[in-house]
């Protein structure tokens, strides 16, 4: 009777295990489902945070012409890293968590037992702590790397948004400028359209002026009519002397008239 008892206790005890393993095992799976879809939505909360961060950083950088390929490598580069980062620092938590659910599971067997100070089992222990430590310190190290790589991108948000403000301001006065141009290329047009206007104007007199002076002559030539003055002046002198000359010839004519008469009269009375 005892023993059966016994083995009625132990059949209780086993399907109480089984009931507990099975309600474990549905915790389990369902803790697993949930932590799958908090996984899957904070990686794509995590992928839509790094593509909107890019989109800032590429649309910062990328406003000059031709800069938006370099910006958009640049951004890569920087997000690669940061996500190699992310991954040894998630695998190193991970780790970390692994081993220390691994060193209360020793405490608790080596309290249960009795033994906590006992040979291998204490070994293990320290061995586990010495690599939990180091653990700790790497993700130490890599929170510090995080932290100064997300200081760099602030800065550089930062850097970029004082970029785009001056950019704003540059684009305002180019604004303001332009507007300046076109008055200018407007008044400019004007006093060009009045140039060509009075360069007809002057090309109608100048030709005007010619007729004018091919009709007037001499008339306001000043050295054309001091010349003439004085061609004429010296042809009034040479008429006259030409008058004087053709006196003096006419005397000299008659002068030899009369020698000549008085030389046949001469030859005339000497013969006879």
């Amino acid at each position: 009777q005892l023993y059966a008892q016994r083995l009625l206790r132990l059949r209780e005890l086993r399907e109480e295990r089984e009931r507990a393993a099975a309600a474990c095992r549905e915790r389990e799976a369902a803790r697993r489902r949930g932590g799958e879809e908090l996984q899957a939505r904070a990686q794509a909360e995590w992928a839509a945070f790094q593509a909107r961060k890019k989109a800032v950083a590429v649309f910062s950088l990328g406003r000059r012409p031709g800069s938006r390929a370099a910006a958009a490598a640049a951004v890569d580069r920087i997000q690669a890293r940061e996500r190699d980062k992310e991954q040894q620092v998630r695998e190193a938590r991970v780790e970390n968590i692994k081993l220390k659910h691994e060193i209360q599971n020793l405490e608790t067997i080596l309290k249960a037992q009795g033994e906590l100070v006992e040979g291998q089992c204490l070994m293990d222990f320290e061995h586990m702590k010495k690599e939990n430590q180091k653990h700790s310190e790497k993700i130490d190290d890599l929170s510090d790397e995080i932290l100064n790589l997300k200081k760099k991108v602030l800065n550089a948000v930062h850097i970029l948004s004082q970029f785009r403000e001056k950019l704003h301001f540059v684009e305002a006065e180019n604004e303001g400028r332009k507007a300046e141009l076109m008055d200018i290329e407007t008044i400019l047009s004007q006093k060009r359209d009045i140039l060509t206007k009075t360069k007809q104007a002057r090309d109608r007199l100048r030709r005007n002026n010619l007729k004018l002076q091919q009709k007037r002559g001499l008339l306001g030539n000043e050295i054309l009519l001091r010349d003439f003055e004085e061609k004429t002046d010296t042809a009034e002198l040479l008429s006259q002397r030409l008058e004087t000359l053709k006196h003096h010839h006419a005397g000299l004519i008659l002068t030899c008239k009369g020698i000549q008469k008085k030389i046949k009269e001469a030859n005339s009375s000497f013969l006879a």
